[in-house]
C-alpha cells in the first residue's frame, strides 16, 4: 500500500472510511513511521472541533474502563532511552495521548488508528489481534494469522454447563474459505480440560457433530458431501474446530451472509454429557471482502494431459486457484490398453489379496501437475506441486496452505484446488506451467543374499536408474533407531540403498519383496533425495519391510513402476483482475 496523504488521515479522524478501507490504513501504520507521526501532527494541530461530540460525555470510569484493555503499539523493539540519538522522533505514548483526546475527537491507540467515539469500535484494536487465540498459536497457517489481523474474526464468550464441566467458545473466524472456531473447557475446580485426541488407549473428548446452517436452518454442506467435512486440532490448551468452504467457493455457490455453527460435545474429560450451543456468524464482510477473477484459458500438454484454468478466488485467509485436468482420449484408450496387457482394470478393488495390483492400475491412470505463480518481476511467490507430495526435498511446493480436500472428480475428469497464503487481488501475477508428472510400469527385478550385503554390497540397473543395495539390518526392537541416514521405527526387515535416477525420473514406486519361500511381502522406501547440477536425481536411504519376523536367506526386491516428470510444457496464463 502506498503512502497516504493528509487527506486519507483527515478521512481516518472523520471516521469517513469504510471498514475495508480502514483496516487496510491501520495495517499500513504498523509499518510506516511517517504516517505515525503525521497522524500525531494532525492529532496535536486540531484546536478547533466538532460540538456534536462535545455533546456527550463518556463519563472517566468508562474511558479507563476501555483504556484498560488496550495494549499501547510498540512499533518494533527500541533501544534504551540512553541509547537514542538527540535527532531520533520520540516515541509516543498513545494511551495517554488518546486520553486527552477522547472527549473531543478519536481516540488513537497502538499506532493503529482505532476509532472509537462514544463506545462504538469502528475496527478491531491491535489489542485485539494480540489477544487473539488464533493469532497466539504457533500451528496456525499464515492465512489466517493474517485474516485475523484484518478483522475476520470475532472473540466471544458462548458458555454451557453439563456434568460440572463448562464448555466455551471464546472466538471465530469468518472467511469465504473456511469457518473455524476455538473452543476451551473448565472443570468445576476451574482447571482447563486437556483436549489431547492422540493419547492411545483414550477418547475422553467426543464432538458429536459441527454443522453449519443458514438462517432457515439448512445446513450448507449436505450429508453426502463427507469431503467437506469438519476437523478438529490442538491448540495449546484449546481445540480448534475447522470446517473447509474450498469446494464451494471453488464451485461457485453463493453463501449466505448469515451463518450459525451449530457445536455439540457429547463427551469432555471421559464424562458423558451434551454440551450445545449455537455460534452466530456474520459472513457478509468476508464475501465483500472476496475477489474473484475468471481465467478460464485451456492447454493440452505433450503428455496429453488437458487443463482448464478457471479462476482465481482472493479471500482474506487464502488464494484460491480452480483447475480442471483431463485426459485426451487417444491417452485413455493407450492406458486401457496398457492395463488389459498387464491384467488389470479401471475398476479394481482395493482388496487385500489384490492391493498394490488396485495401487499400480491407479498409478498407471495417475497424471500430477507443478505449477508456479510469478510477480511483475519474475520471482516466484507460490508454487504447487502435486506430484511430489510424499518428497520434499524434490518438491517446488511454496507457500501453499492445506484447506481441506485438494480436488474431486472421476478418471474422466479432475477438479483440483489449490490454495496458497493470501495475496492481494490487484496484484499482477502469472500462472507458468512446471511439469507433467506421469508413472510407467517397471520390471525391475534383484536378488539379495542378507547375510551377505554388508560384505558385498549388490549393485542392479533399470533403463538407465542405478542401484546399490547394502547393510540388511533385522530390527527386532519397535523403538527409533538410526540406519543408514534414516531414522526407522518399528520392527521388520531393513536394506540400506543408493539410487542414481535415470533422466526425468524423480520416484521408483511400489516396493515388494519376496522370500526363499516365495513369501511376498510389501514394502516401503524411506529416502533423502538431491537434485544434481545435470536435473537428474540422487537417493539415499533404506528398504523397510515392516512384516518380515526373522533374516531370509534370500529376498527378490522389485518396485513396480517409476515416476517421470516431464519439463517439456510452455503455458503462461496471466492473471488479470477486471477494472
Amino acid at each position: 500500500m502506498k503512502c497516504v496523504r493528509a487527506d486519507r488521515l483527515a478521512a481516518e479522524l472523520n471516521q469517513d472510511l469504510s471498514p475495508f478501507e480502514a483496516r487496510q490504513w491501520e495495517r499500513h501504520l504498523e509499518s510506516c513511521a511517517n504516517c505515525r507521526n503525521e497522524m500525531e501532527r494532525l492529532l496535536v494541530s486540531l484546536d478547533d472541533f466538532d460540538p456534536a461530540i462535545e455533546e456527550v460525555q463518556p463519563d472517566d470510569g468508562f474511558t479507563q474502563a476501555i483504556l484498560d484493555r488496550l495494549d499501547p503499539y510498540v512499533p518494533g523493539e527500541q533501544p534504551q532511552a540512553a541509547e537514542i540519538p538527540d535527532s531520533a522522533p520520540k516515541r509516543i505514548d498513545w494511551k495517554k495521548r488518546s486520553v486527552d483526546i477522547l472527549k473531543k475527537v478519536t481516540i488513537v491507540v497502538a499506532g493503529l488508528a482505532v476509532a472509537i467515539s462514544l463506545g462504538t469500535f469502528v475496527s478491531p484494536t491491535f489489542a485485539d489481534y494480540v489477544k487473539s487465540i488464533f493469532s497466539s498459536s504457533k500451528d496456525v497457517d499464515q492465512g489466517i494469522k493474517e485474516a485475523v489481523k484484518q478483522g475476520f474474526s470475532k472473540q466471544l464468550d458462548l458458555n454451557v454447563t453439563d456434568q460440572g464441566i463448562t464448555l466455551r467458545i471464546k472466538e471465530v473466524l469468518a472467511d469465504t474459505l473456511r469457518i473455524a472456531v476455538m473452543c476451551e473447557a473448565i472443570d468445576q475446580n476451574g482447571n482447563k480440560i486437556d483436549f489431547d485426541l492422540l493419547k492411545p488407549g483414550e477418547r475422553k473428548n467426543r464432538l458429536e457433530e459441527f454443522v453449519l446452517k443458514d438462517k432457515n436452518g439448512t445446513p450448507l454442506i449436505k450429508p453426502e458431501e463427507v469431503g467437506w467435512g469438519w476437523t478438529m486440532r490442538k491448540e495449546g490448551e484449546y481445540i480448534m474446530i475447522r470446517q473447509e468452504l474450498t469446494g464451494l467457493t471453488a464451485t461457485g455457490r453463493e453463501l449466505p451472509d448469515e451463518l450459525t455453527a451449530e457445536v455439540h460435545w457429547a463427551k469432555l474429560d471421559g464424562k458423558e454429557g451434551s454440551w450445545k450451543l449455537t455460534v452466530p456468524i456474520d459472513m457478509a464482510e468476508a464475501k465483500r471482502a472476496t475477489k474473484t477473477v475468471a481465467v478460464n484459458q485451456q492447454y493440452t500438454s505433450p503428455q496429453g494431459l488437458k487443463i482448464d484454468f478457471k479462476k482465481v478466488d482472493f479471500a482474506p485467509s487464502a488464494m484460491l486457484l480452480s483447475l480442471e485436468t483431463q485426459l485426451t482420449p487417444e491417452v485413455r484408450e493407450r492406458q486401457k490398453q496398457i492395463m488389459k496387457q498387464n491384467g488389470l482394470s479401471e475398476g479394481m478393488n482395493p482388496g487385500p489379496d489384490g492391493f498394490q495390483a488396485f495401487q499400480l492400475s491407479r498409478a498407471i491412470q495417475e497424471y500430477k501437475i507443478a505449477y508456479e505463480l510469478v510477480d511483475e518481476q519474475g520471482k516466484v511467490v507460490a508454487a504447487q506441486d502435486d506430484g511430489l507430495l510424499r518428497d520434499r526435498d524434490l518438491s517446488i511446493d511454496k507457500n501453499t496452505i492445506i484447506n481441506g480436500i485438494s480436488g474431486t472428480g472421476t478418471d474422466e475428469v479432475m477438479q483440483l484446488w489449490h490454495t496458497f497464503v493470501p495475496m492481494n487481488g490487484d496484484r499482477k501475477l502469472t500462472f507458468r506451467l512446471h511439469s507433467i508428472y506421469t508413472n510407467e510400469l517397471s520390471d525391475f527385478s534383484a536378488k539379495l543374499k542378507p547375510a551377505q550385503l554388508q560384505q558385498k554390497p549388490v549393485q542392479a540397473e533399470d533403463h538407465g536408474t542405478r542401484l546399490t543395495f547394502s547393510n540388511f539390518v533385522m530390527k527386532t526392537d519397535p523403538a527409533e533407531a538410526k540406519i543408514g541416514n534414516q531414522t526407522v521405527s518399528g520392527k521388520g526387515g531393513v536394506i540400506e540403498v543408493q539410487a542414481e535416477l535415470a533422466k526425468d525420473v524423480v520416484g521408483l514406486r511400489l516396493w515388494q519383496v519376496k522370500d526363499e519361500t516365495g513369501q511376498e511381502y510389501e514394502a516401503r522406501l524411506e529416502k533423502t533425495s538431491t537434485r544434481n547440477a545435470d536435473g537428474t536425481v540422487s537417493q539415499q536411504g533404506v528398504l523397510v519391510i515392516p512384516q518380515l519376523e526373522k533374516e531370509p536367506k534370500e529376498l527378490t526386491v522389485t518396485y513396480k513402476a517409476v515416476q517421470k516428470q516431464h519439463r517439456d510444457v510452455k503455458w503462461e496464463v496471466p492473471i488479470v483482475a477486471k477494472p
